[in-house]
C-alpha cells in the first residue's frame, strides 16, 4: 500500500521537446544514409553552414536512394518550420 508521500511525479514531455528529438534522429537517419554512399559529413559545420547544409540536400536529392531521398525532404521541412 502507498501513501501520498510515496506518490512518482507525473512527468510531461511538451511538443517542442519531442520535435526535437524527432529531427535529432532523422539528422542521424541523413548521416548515416550519406556516409552509406561514401559522403561523409560534418554535422556541426551542416548546422551554421547554409551553402554546405545545401551541397547534401542537393546530393541527396539526386540520389538513387529513396531512403535519402525521403529523409532530406523530411529534414527540410523541419528546418523550414523552425524558421516560420
Amino acid at each position: 500500500m502507498s501513501n501520498q508521500s510515496e506518490r512518482t511525479p507525473v512527468v510531461t514531455i511538451s511538443a517542442p521537446q519531442s520535435d526535437e528529438r524527432v529531427v535529432l534522429l532523422e539528422e542521424v537517419n541523413f548521416k548515416w544514409l550519406l556516409a552509406g554512399l561514401g559522403w561523409w559529413i560534418d554535422m556541426s559545420r551542416f548546422h551554421r553552414d547554409i551553402p554546405y547544409a545545401k551541397h547534401f540536400f542537393e546530393l541527396a536529392e539526386a540520389s538513387n536512394s529513396s531512403a535519402l531521398r525521403d529523409c532530406a525532404a523530411s529534414l527540410q521541412s523541419y528546418n523550414e518550420m523552425a524558421c516560420q
